[in-house]
């Protein structure tokens, strides 16, 4: 009788079942699409002291890029900070005089860039994304920078010297075996050592200014090769288990589920205690031979059913809408979600039979709400926070109800994998039911 005379006021009370249907599903249906991991339409405005054809490549490549709204370029920096003091930009992106020059001299060059940092998750991604957008196109731009072989740039045939002097010296023991005066013999003899020697001299010659160009041939090949070295960044495949495509909406999405069940268990449960407290309707309840126990649970199981259907429903337009299908079992994702609606629902109770009214109920569960979705990891990492939130966090049934369903339902962990979450929302529910019973038995007297 108490499940049947429960499951009639929910319906019957108007306020009562928009809270548990409508605003769920509006929140469900919405939030997903406006919480957004990423960031988009980042304004940069760009500083170009060079001028050159790469910085204008760049630019290009930061036109053609979603993330960034290209506001053009400016000719100061004073310029540039006038427009983020504005608000107008939110990145100025400076490059140095003399900027292509100095990447073909091996010179070490430094681009400036400045962030509005008053949003600081956009400051730090959106750096990430500058970086990003500049490496890839130093790494595109060294893949399509030609390699020059040292060998071949420096080496030719030198065949022509070495003929010519081979040639001087059969000449000369021509001359030497030849007949005349002795007078003339001295003079060809000179004549020819003269002509030898300076056919010497200008093959030596030749062959030092052809060494030096192999030298500055192969100083150039050598400086392309550490120029594409330098370019080249190192490439990596990276693997994203369980999220391959990096969905920001596969944690939010599980989150807002989790976030809904504990409004259903623990905001509508202690609402709902007090206004009866309020109406004078629960002196009437204990007059009754109705046991305590029996009232409890005839008010917690009917706000169990409809905490798990409206999860069900969750599920459901997870799937449809969102597309995120359940890896694990769906028998332990209800087994989990029970045992946390057990959870909640004892918190309720609790919160109600110290409360003396709707407002105080609704400040204590917006007050523990609040904490519990700070310290879940639906918004920051869990790993992330500091050691006394760490701590705290031992204390929150939402964290180990979040951990465990996003690794069931991403990952597809079983029983083993989830025990000790499991185990401590089990004691949680027994503790929590048990005091909101003590604490009604002891306000009931």
């Amino acid at each position: 009788m108490l499940i049947k005379k429960e499951f009639l006021q929910v319906f019957r009370n108007s306020l009562l079942w928009k809270i548990l249907i409508l605003a769920p599903l509006a929140e469900f249906l919405l939030f997903p699409y406006t919480a957004d991991y990423e960031i988009k339409n980042v304004k940069v405005v760009f500083v170009d002291h060079d001028r050159s054809t790469m910085t204008t490549d760049i630019l290009s490549t930061f036109s053609a890029s979603k993330y960034f709204i290209n506001e053009g370029v400016v000719e100061s920096r004073q310029e540039a900070e006038a427009l983020m003091r504005a608000d107008k930009v939110d990145f100025i992106v400076e490059f140095p005089a003399d900027f292509e020059k100095s990447l073909v001299r091996q010179e070490p060059v430094k681009v400036h860039i400045t962030a509005n940092a008053i949003n600081t998750v956009k400051a730090g991604l959106g750096s990430e994304y500058v970086q990003t957008v500049l490496g890839n196109y130093f790494m595109t731009m060294a893949a399509s920078t030609p390699k020059v072989s040292p060998i071949s740039a420096g080496t030719e045939d030198d065949s022509d010297d070495f003929s010519e002097v081979e040639t001087a010296s059969v000449s000369s023991l021509a001359l030497q075996g030849g007949e005349g005066q002795d007078m003339q013999k001295m003079q060809l003899q000179l004549s020819e050592r003269m002509q030898r020697a300076q056919r010497e001299q200008e093959v030596m010659e030749r062959q030092a200014e052809k060494a030096e160009r192999a030298e500055r041939a192969k100083q150039s090949a050598v400086a392309t090769r550490a120029m594409n070295q330098q370019l080249a960044q190192l490439v990596t495949t990276n693997v994203y288990w369980f999220n391959e495509q990096m969905n920001y909406k596969n944690l939010i999405v599980p989150g807002l589920l989790i976030i809904l069940v504990t409004l259903i268990g623990a905001y509508v449960t202690a609402l709902n205690i007090v206004r009866e407290k309020e109406l004078g309707t629960i002196e009437q309840v204990n007059v009754t031979p109705i046991k305590k126990w029996q009232f409890l649970l005839g008010k917690m199981i009917p706000f169990l059913i409809l905490g798990l259907v409206e999860f069900g429903a969750g599920l459901l337009i997870m799937n449809l809408l969102f597309g995120i299908h359940i890896q694990g079992s769906l028998l332990l994702v209800f087994g989990l979600t029970t045992v946390y609606l057990l959870v909640m629902l004892g918190l309720g109770f609790f919160i109600s039979s110290m409360a003396s009214n709707q407002l105080q109920a609704m400040f204590i569960v917006f007050f523990l709400f609040i904490l519990f979705v700070m310290l879940s990891g639906i918004l920051t990492p869990v790993e992330g926070m500091p050691q006394w939130a760490s701590y705290l966090n031992y204390a929150n049934p939402m964290s180990f109800f979040m951990s465990a369903m996003k690794t069931v339902i991403l990952k597809g962990s079983t029983v083993d994998n989830i025990r000790t979450q499991f185990i401590v929302l089990a004691v949680m529910a027994v503790v929590l039911n048990a005091a909101a019973l003590i604490s009604y038995r002891e306000t009931a007297k």
